[in-house]
This record gives C-alpha cells, structure tokens and sequence, in this order.
C-alpha cells in the first residue's frame, strides 16, 4: 500500500496511509528497507516522499501498526536544506515594518523555489501597522507571484487567499524573524485540523532548535511542513547537488525575461552591459531596483560557488 512520510528520523518514518482499505488514514511507523541504508543507495526516503510499505499487525516500539518501507515514488523534487520531498508551495511571510521587509531574503528564496520548482507565495503581514504603505505589495505583485495582504493581529483580509493556496498542497512557510510568522501559523491552524499548540510551540522555541521534519496533514486535503530550515533555503538543486548556474539565473525572475529578451548583445549578464533591457527597464521604473540588487548580489554569490565547485573545493 501507499502512504506520505510525514516524519523521519535516521531510518525510522511515520507514514500516513492514503491508500490501502481499512488502513487508510492511519499512521504506521516503519522501518525503511535495509537496501535503502546502504551508504551506496543515493536515494533514500525523506518526509514528502510517497512510499510503498508493507504493513504487520500487533506492538512495535509501543506502535499500533508498524511496517516497512519497500519503495519511494518518483519525486518532483528534493530540498537539502531542510531535507524534504515533493514541495509544492512555499509562503515567504515578511512584514510591513517592524522588522522593514529584507527584499533580499524575499528574492533569494523565490530563486531557490522556482529552481526545485516549488511555487513561491508571497505573504504581507502586519498591514494594520500602515494600510496605505503598498511599496512591498506593488513590488511583488508585478514580479508574477501570488502576493497577499494580510494582518495576523487583525485577522480579517488574506487568510481565505492564503487557505485557497494551501488546498490539497504540500507546503511550507519562511518568515525572517519577526516578520510574525508564528502568528500568521497560529491564525491559519487555529481553525484547521492541526495540533497548534505542538506546532507553534517548536516555531517559537527559537532560531533552529530542531533539526526534525514534520508534515501535518489538514482539513483543505493537503500538508504542511513543521521545520525551522527554510531560512537557509539554499540553491543546490535536487539530488545532483549541482549549483545554479549564474548565467542561467535570470530565468529564475521571471519579471526580468521579458526584458532580457530586449538585450543588445547575446550573453549579457543583465548587470552592466550597454543596451541590457534589464537594466533599461529598472532605469524607467518598470522593473523594482530592488529585485535587481538582490539579482546582482546573487549572480556574483553563485560565481563564487561554481568557481569552488570546479576547482573541486
């Protein structure tokens, strides 16, 4: 039978049953199969995963049903950090003021999104500090993103949207910290089927304290994700463990292609070459200067990663 692994640690799984009769919903722990702990097999099971198990009845480990794991499906795409698999929708939650919106960790986590092909959502928070300042809210609804406005204190506009982008998903949200994060998580799973106080209760402990992955399934027929890791969301991608390539990155701004497309000479950087439509564009206001500073300082980030990666360091 089939199920998602909704927890991992080392070789021990929780899986949720979503297909199989009478143990349909139920959670079994499994051991995965010793062919997967071998230091030879590259691909081994991570909460996300849907895995194949077979399942025994009676006691293990004070367990009710407890099994193995025989099989992991085809995934769409594999985190590093944190170590996940087959997200769909990432919500990057920064806030009006109180901290001032850090465009640059905005624009570094729909990079490494779009890359492992997780759909970025972009969450406003703490609207009622200052409903007339749409600064961030003009700069991201241009970009393509799904960009929603939203107060976690007042509780009244957002959360509906935001539930609409979480129906039948995996996902997961990001926030730097006090951007309200745990907020707009107490808000959303207040009224869903999740255990709050556990879930809230690992956000809050403090930066990192946990190391664990955890997906919790919820009443819009989808899960999310439980780990402090998404803040150092890096670029490697899937299981090659390959970098981003810098030349390839403008076709992770999407706002930036239509003007790429305008450049005068083929292999532009997009950073400071004559005739660059980028660039032209971000001089008439068309494209947010911001997003370009943050392509800029990623670009050069990834030269010096692939540089290492090629010098075998």
């Amino acid at each position: 039978m089939t199920g998602r692994i909704t927890k991992g640690v080392k070789d021990f799984f929780d899986v949720l049953v979503e297909s199989g009769g009478e143990y349909k919903n139920k959670t079994v722990a499994c051991n995965s199969k010793g062919v997967f702990r071998k230091d030879s097999i590259k691909l081994k099971p991570l909460v996300g995963d849907i895995a194949d198990i077979e399942i025994n009845q009676g006691q293990r480990d004070k367990a009710e049903l407890w099994g193995i794991i025989t099989g992991i499906h085809e995934r769409k795409n594999t985190l590093i950090r944190p170590p996940l698999a087959n997200m769909d929708v990432l919500f990057i939650v920064t806030s009006v003021k109180h901290p001032p919106p850090s465009y640059f960790f905005i624009d570094k986590l729909t990079v490494a999104a779009i890359e492992n092909e997780i759909t970025p959502v972009i969450i406003i928070n703490k609207t009622d500090l200052d409903p007339s300042d749409d600064e961030i809210f003009n700069t991201y609804s241009k970009t393509g993103f799904r960009t929603i406005k939203t107060s976690a204190v007042v509780g009244t506009t957002g959360f509906d949207e935001i539930k609409d982008a979480m129906r039948g998903v995996v996902c997961a949200f990001a926030g730097a910290s006090g951007a309200g994060k745990s907020s707009v998580l107490n808000r959303l799973f207040g009224s869903l089927d999740l255990d709050v106080g556990e879930l809230s209760g690992k956000i809050e402990r403090g930066r990192h304290t946990t190391r664990t992955v955890e997906l919790f399934r919820h009443e819009l027929g989808g899960y999310a994700a439980d780990t402090p890791g998404f803040g150092a969301l890096e670029f490697e991608n899937d299981d090659k463990n390959n970098c981003i390539l810098e030349e390839n990155l403008i076709l992770n701004f999407p706002d930036f292609e239509k003007y790429a497309a305008g450049c005068k000479y083929g292999g532009c950087t997009h950073i400071k070459e004559e005739g660059c439509g980028v660039i032209e564009a971000v001089a008439s206001g068309e494209a947010a200067k911001s997003r370009h500073e943050s392509y800029i300082a990623i670009y050069e980030a990834l030269k010096i990663v692939n540089k290492k990666k090629k010098a075998g360091k």
